[in-house]
């Protein structure tokens, strides 16, 4: 297990009920934020990877023995990264319902949670599901917290920072076997969907196959990174011999991060939990 933790020197969980905490659910790990909603300041970091265990489990385990977690929050979220989520146009999900749209696209749902989240700037909403005793664990140790899927953040950033961008934009959030893709051209989103893949050349054959399809220009396209991935992984190695620009996502413009939180490496592994307060 690994489990890494950052904190300004003055963090003081006790003075926690004008704080705000967020929280990432992992298939393999958890992470969760302290911040401060007063000036966006970062106070407290924690993450932590086990392979043995999913981070529904770690996050039961932590809200038991972890004063920082165990704590009452003005808000908390959680992310929840989940496998299974599709689009559909806001103003239409009252009328058709989301577990409808969950069975149309997934199958039956009876075992899992049908839940969406709404990007009410581009009239999209995301359903998608969890297992039911994932949800009633969150529940559990934090009733009042607001679940997320990691699409929420991802596409309100990748849509903000695509209108900066004047060719095409694609945003790969990756994990050990899966990536999330968001392809945005034109200022029109294009694409929005997950992908498993085993290893990476098989990762590397999808995103290539995902450029011939969408007739992406190597040269024309703005490729953006974040998720588990190191910055010096051989899968970005062999990517950027086909994509002229990669990037890494950068923290949120407006967050501030102090100097204890300057020697965290691969900031956009946090993408997800640092953008959620800011689009929900």
């Amino acid at each position: 297990m690994q489990r890494k933790e950052y904190s300004i020197r003055n963090f003081d969980a006790a003075n926690s009920y004008s704080k705000i905490l967020s929280i990432r659910i992992l298939p393999d790990g958890l992470c969760f934020v302290v911040s401060d909603p007063s000036n966006n300041k970062l106070l407290y970091m924690t993450k932590i990877i086990d392979s043995t265990r999913h981070g529904i489990d770690i996050f039961a385990e932590e809200c038991r023995a972890n004063n920082v977690l165990a704590s009452e929050y003005l808000k908390t979220f959680v992310i929840y990264e989940t496998s299974q989520f599709t689009l559909f146009p806001a103003e239409m999900l009252g009328e058709v319902g989301e577990k409808k749209i969950a069975d149309l696209n997934f199958g039956s749902t009876d075992a899992a949670t049908v839940l969406s989240d709404t990007l009410t700037s581009n009239s999209i909403s995301i359903v998608y599901t969890i297992p039911q005793q994932h949800e009633e664990i969150i529940r559990r140790n934090k009733p009042t917290a607001s679940i997320h899927s990691q699409m929420q953040p991802l596409l309100f950033n990748a849509m903000f920072n695509s209108k900066k961008c004047k060719g095409a934009y694609l945003h790969l959030n990756i994990r050990t076997s899966s990536v999330d893709v968001i392809y945005i051209e034109g200022g029109k989103l294009k694409l929005a969907n997950i992908f498993s893949y085993q290893t990476a050349d098989e990762f590397l054959f999808f995103v290539l196959g995902l450029m011939d399809n969408y007739h992406i220009d190597q040269y024309d396209v703005k490729c953006v990174i974040s998720g588990e991935i190191d910055e010096y992984s051989s899968t970005v190695q062999q990517l950027a011999k086909y994509i002229a620009r990669i990037e890494f996502s950068a923290t949120p413009n407006g967050i501030v991060e102090k100097a204890a939180f300057s020697s965290i490496k691969n900031k956009h592994q946090f993408l997800t939990i640092y953008q959620l307060p800011i689009c929900v």
